[in-house]
């Protein structure tokens, strides 16, 4: 399978377990693949991962499996909006973890099957209470992204981070193509219908394909953003890219 794409493994510790090992690309899309034979995380979390490790820094702490050790870091407020990923195994024993899904017929907040249902439009936690939010790979499916990202902006605190993924086309595009009309009540397709898994064997559908001027409107929420790179040298994996926002403090 790998065997058939240039480039195709390297070796290296993943920054989400620790696990030392090589990891082998085996599908076409390189962030969904070099797959950990340790925790299964994908390079999408690795390099979400590793920019959580770079804002976080511990002693000794190569990994999200050790920063979740750390008595300062485990004091952190954090959220992760969604069910899947490998990220929950680790922090699920954090006093101040949040994950959640978003079910329609609920009011943010509520709670289905011991979950808490957000829409992150809306989100129902306070001002400023939040140290930490990762989001991977849902705000392509959000209606209006910018009312999501404002509702982040919200709840972090000064200083607090917002680690995420999106697709995004490499090279990078400047400006984000819009793939549904969302100007009234109901959704007018512009583009071909695309849809992702939403973690619960459903699907979700993709409204946005990001370019570089989401950094310009996320700076203009108060949380600047940079992109974050994976610090493998072979070349198709620096592909994995995650985007760190932090609120500026007030004033």
């Amino acid at each position: 399978m790998g065997a058939e794409f240039p480039h195709h493994a390297y070796s290296s510790t993943c920054s989400v377990c620790g696990a030392q090992g090589v990891f082998t690309r085996a599908k076409r899309a390189i962030r969904e693949t070099y797959d950990c034979s340790g925790c299964g995380a994908t390079l999408r979390y690795r390099v979400q991962a590793d920019a959580i490790l770079s804002l976080f820094p511990g002693p000794g702490a190569t990994s999200l499996v050790a920063l979740a050790r750390e008595p300062r870091f485990a004091r952190l407020v954090i959220f992760e909006p969604g069910v899947a990923g490998p990220f929950r195994r680790i922090f699920q024993g954090l006093p101040h973890y949040m994950k959640s899904f978003y079910w329609s017929d609920l009011r943010s907040g509520d709670m289905r099957d011991g979950v808490s249902n957000q829409d992150l439009m809306a989100l129902s936690m306070a001002d400023a209470t939040v140290d930490l939010v990762i989001t991977s790979d849902i705000f392509e499916h959000i209606r209006h992204p910018l009312r999501g990202f404002a509702e982040i902006a919200r709840i972090l605190t000064p200083g607090g981070a917002h680690v995420f993924t999106i697709p995004m086309a490499v090279p990078l595009v400047p400006h984000t193509t819009k793939r549904v009309a969302v100007d009234g009540p109901e959704d007018v397709h512009l583009l071909p219908e695309v849809y992702h898994g939403d973690g619960k064997g459903g699907r979700s559908l993709v409204y946005n394909d990001f370019g570089l001027d989401l950094l310009d409107d996320l700076a203009a929420l108060g949380t600047p953003t940079t992109i974050h790179r994976y610090n493998v040298t072979e070349r198709p994996v620096n592909a994995g890219m995650a985007l760190v926002s932090i609120k500026r403090p007030a004033g």
